[in-house]
């Protein structure tokens, strides 16, 4: 059973915003997350697919969970580094507000934090997602603190010209790229990563998480996706650390979300094969 907000209002079910075709009788990835997680930015197609998702990945809800712990601490350490320019690509939806509320202690109360909450004072954040309900959300919720300066850009991350084009971001300085979960749904993965490879100034920082082929249970996941109408190209250890041309690999290297650590040394690489998903960070040389 999920832990949800859902006495609250869910969202109207508008079939058009500003022009923009939503398509909200199709299910999407952000919304799909966000009623995993307790959340309430999403809509009855999400929702039933949830309740089908269930039948293919028992164990949806605790991956998701692993996830988000590794997003906290990627961002926790690039805020450790300093103040930084951050462009979070595919930044999904904020994180279900009712987690505020949860018990000092528990998984929701640590798993706080938006790129801006986590960044060190003085950074520049930017947020991007080309799905405009997301971005609705990202504009309400996450308007920065006073101590980071925070835009919103609604496109493709594919797109690498309009993700940098916020006037935020400066070429010529380090910037920390972040794509959390979201390369599964990129079919040429490898090209869109490389493209902002080619941009990024020397010291800058790529974190990503990315969805497993060499998981026990990945024939599943493929057959609940492509059901639920939803790309997904999950990639094995090889091809994840194949997106990480150009860059130095840092702490553990390319290893299962829940056991990076900045701190952790290079693990066993058999042990590495159990993920459900793969997390690393490096730096540009």
């Amino acid at each position: 059973m999920i832990t949800t907000a859902h006495e609250m209002a869910q969202p109207d079910a508008v079939e058009e915003f500003d022009g923009i075709e939503l398509n909200l009788h199709r299910p999407q990835s952000a919304r799909v997350e966000d009623y995993l997680l307790g959340g309430i930015g999403n809509f009855p197609a999400d929702r039933e697919e949830v309740g089908l998702l269930w039948g293919w990945e028992p164990g949806a809800r605790r991956a998701a969970l692993q996830r988000k712990a590794f997003r906290k601490a990627v961002l926790a350490w690039i805020g450790s580094c300093g103040p930084m320019q951050i462009l979070d690509l595919g930044c999904g939806l904020p994180l279900p507000h009712w987690w505020g509320r949860a018990m000092p202690g528990s998984v929701h109360h640590r798993l706080l934090g938006e790129v801006h909450e986590l960044a060190a004072p003085g950074s520049r954040v930017v947020y991007v997602d080309r799905d405009p309900i997301v971005m609705s959300h990202a504009r309400a919720l996450l308007r920065g603190n006073g101590t980071s300066e925070v835009r919103h850009v609604r496109a493709d991350l594919a797109e690498v010209g309009a993700a940098l084009g916020s006037g935020l971001i400066s070429s010529g300085e380090p910037v920390a790229l972040t794509l959390f979960d979201v390369l599964h749904e990129v079919e040429d993965a490898r090209r869109v990563v490389a493209a902002y490879t080619e941009v990024a100034a020397p010291g800058s920082l790529l974190a990503i998480s990315h969805r497993s082929l060499d998981h026990v249970r990945v024939s599943r996941r493929v057959l609940g996706r492509t059901a639920m109408q939803l790309p997904f190209f999950a990639r094995s250890r090889e091809e994840f650390t194949a997106l990480f041309d150009g860059w130095e690999l840092l702490g553990p290297g390319v290893v299962p979300v829940q056991r990076w650590s900045a701190s952790r040394a290079p693990g066993n690489l058999r042990l590495a094969r159990a993920a459900g998903a793969y997390g690393a960070v490096a730096r540009k040389r």
